[in-house]
This record gives structure tokens, sequence and C-alpha cells, in this order.
């Protein structure tokens, strides 16, 4: 039988008034008591990337073969802790004996492959891990520091009490999370787009990326919006998490990043989250009708509409549509509008095999691929290097163009 605590013995250190703890844990005792909050894309919950096989592999073949097998610490949340000082700031850490006792913020890889050696010496029927290996990687000793989630997120809660925001301590764990991976190329750069849009909507600030990419959290609440509306021309064709078995078209950290050049427009910015949304949407469903094999699952891949490139491109000619039609007066979010504006490009080869498009590469590309749309629409495709609006007299004519119902 096991106790209902476990006591661990650790220094006690404040940042900023957060209470935090240093200590050391064995790997058995680790993988006993942990848990991983693993990002989940339908309900943007959680935090944590997927495990990948080949990274805890050479884990285990570090521990097994290097002679000098150390290894940085974890960071870890506790939801449930209690701190006995013996001596000021040396004490006891107080925590349940149990599963999720400890949620693993940052080092899920490393503890990753102290759990391949276990799964495989306790569940394989011939396991090539000997008992001597095993044993000495279970008693394997970790650093640790350690932070009472639960204990901060009241804190900071009783602190935001005018903004009425209930913050939980997996708020804060997904804000630490990112703040701690958010330069590391192991975190995929859609997932840091989700996580910074759910960030933001958890409440957590003072996060300065918060302030100084804000437009990217708009841009994914556009992306995740259109990803999970049933009605949406893009549902379900967006990667939202970046995980490598999804097949679906097009990344979230795309989408995003080729919204810029809207985001980057004042006309566009100042609209409300909701404006927006209703014009992207109303532009996506106006492609989808008139290539509708570009948005079939089963024949979308022979088409570059949902590639990188063709959503660049797609996305700049998006800025100069909205542009028309407000210069014009016209309604930016309806559709029959859009598909007057648009109808020629149902003329333009899509195909991965002979479109124009398909030899492009890198933002050059975009930039060329992005003329040769203005082109097939016979807008002037001279640069816009600051974004000017369209002039008078090509106002006109697109009014005329698009109230003649029979013109071509």
């Amino acid at each position: 039988m096991q106790p209902d605590i476990s006591c661990i013995q650790v220094i006690r250190l404040f940042q900023k008034g957060i209470e935090m703890y240093i200590g050391k844990m064995k790997a058995k005792d680790i993988l006993r008591l942990c848990e991983i909050d693993k990002f989940e894309e339908e309900e943007l919950s959680g935090y944590q990337r997927e495990v990948y096989k080949e990274r805890t592999s050479e884990l285990v073949e570090y521990l097994d073969e290097c002679p000098i097998a150390v290894m940085p610490g974890l960071f870890v949340s506790l939801r449930e802790a209690q701190f006995i000082s013996k001596d000021g700031d040396v004490g006891m850490l107080e925590i349940p004996n149990k599963k999720g006792s400890l949620w693993i913020i940052d080092g899920q890889h490393r503890i990753g492959g102290f759990g391949r050696v276990k799964d495989e010496f306790v569940f394989e029927r011939k396991p090539t891990i000997s008992l001597d290996l095993y044993s000495s990687l279970m008693d394997y000793e970790l650093p640790i520091v350690f932070i009472n989630s639960g204990k901060v997120a009241q804190r900071i809660t009783s602190i935001q009490t005018r903004k009425k925001l209930d913050i939980k301590p997996e708020d804060l764990e997904r804000a630490m999370f990112f703040i701690v991976n958010k330069t590391q190329k192991g975190i995929n750069p859609s997932l840091k787009d989700a996580l910074l849009y759910r960030i933001k909507m958890g409440g957590i600030e003072g996060i300065p990326i918060l302030k100084k990419e804000s437009w990217r959290i708009h841009a994914a609440f556009i992306g995740i919006t259109l990803n999970r509306d049933i009605e949406s021309p893009l549902k379900d064709l967006i990667n939202i998490s970046g995980k490598r078995e999804q097949k679906k078209p097009i990344q979230l950290n795309s989408f995003v990043s080729s919204l810029e050049r809207l985001f980057r427009d004042k006309n566009f910015s100042d609209l409300s989250g909701e404006d927006r949304l209703r014009f992207v949407t109303a532009y996506w469903a106006v492609l989808s009708k008139m290539l509708p094999e570009a948005f079939d699952s089963k024949t979308s891949r022979g088409y570059m509409v949902l590639k990188a490139l063709g959503l660049y491109s797609l996305h700049w000619l998006a800025y100069d549509i909205l542009m028309k039609c407000m210069e014009s007066g016209l309604d930016y979010d309806d559709e029959a509008t859009l598909e007057k504006m648009l109808s020629l490009l149902k003329l333009f080869d899509w195909t991965t095999k002979a479109s124009p498009l398909s030899l492009l590469g890198g933002m050059k590309g975009v930039k060329e691929a992005h003329r040769l749309l203005l082109e097939a629409l016979n807008f002037d495709t001279e640069e816009r290097s600051s974004f000017p609006s369209v002039n008078r007299p090509q106002s006109r004519q697109l009014q005329q163009f698009l109230s003649n119902p029979t013109s071509e």
C-alpha cells in the first residue's frame, strides 16, 4: 500500500511573488505521478505537443550508451500541494500520491524516454533492456522545478477581480508552456498560433508577444472558426495543431501568416472581428463554389488552391478585392458581389501539373503568383508597396461590371 502523500525535500524560492520549489525525484516516481496535458484540437484544450517516437528513441540510446548521460531538469506544475517549512526556505513538499499530481510543462520528451524504457521492460515479452539497465534508469534522479499552479491561478484571479476572470491551473500551465517553448524549434508553428489564441481567450495577460503579435491572435480566430464551423468552406481543412498524421491541406500557421497583408491594412484591421470573419468566409465560399475539385478531399492535392503558395497569393488577392469593394461602396461580404469579381479565376489553370503557380516558391514566388492572379482578373498589376486604394475611374468601371449580369 502506498501512502496518500508523497513528500519531496525542496528549496523554496520566489519570483515576482510567485512561489516555486527546486528538488529532485527518481524517474520511476515521476512516471508514477505525472500526466501530460495534450493539446486537443476540437476543444482547444491542453497545450502539450505530440510526442515523437524518434526523439524518445534517441534519448533511450543516449541514456544506455553515453558514459556521461546527464540530463537537464524538468519544469512541472502542481495543482494541489503544500509546502512544510523545516528551516526557512528548506522544507518538504507534500503532494497527493496519485497519477496527475505532476503535470509536465517542459521536459515531456525527456520523461517520455524513461517511459519507453518502462513500457518495453514491463510489457514486451522479450525486452531488449536488461534488468540492470532498467533498474539504473528507473533510479535515475532528475532535477525538478515545481510551480504550484493552483495557488498561482487563485492569486491572479484575485488580482483581476474587476475583469471577472476565473483563471484555472491549466490556463497558467498553457501560458508557461508557451513562454518556455515559443523560441524552440520543437514546437510546431501551428500549435504556437493555436496556443497564442487560447492563452488570450484564457485571460492570461502581461506576455509581451500577446501585444507584439496581437494580429496573429485575430487571424488565428478566423482560421480556427473556419475549420470548426459546419457551414464553412474550409471545414476540417485546416491543421490546427500541426500534427503530422492529420491529412489536412492547410497549416494554421500558413493560414495566419498569409493574412498579414490584410491585417497590416488599417481598413481591414479597423473592422470588427465578426466583419473580418464574414469577409474571409464569403471570399473562400465563393472560391469553393467556383473550384469545387480543389476543396474535395479526394482531389484537392491535384490543385494549387489550398497549398501554401496558393493560400498566400489568394489572401494577397483578397486584400485587392476588399480595397476595390470599399472604394466602390460595395458589400465586401456579399457572395454574389465577390463571385462577380472573381469569376475569371475559373479560367485560370490551378492544376499542380500545368498551373503557372506550380513552379514558383518562396515569397518571391508568392509575389509573382499574386501578379498572375491580378492579371487573370484584368486588375492593375502595378506594384502596390504602400497599399494605395484603387482610383475612382477603376471603381466606376468595377461598379458597371458588377451591375451588368451578362458582361464578360
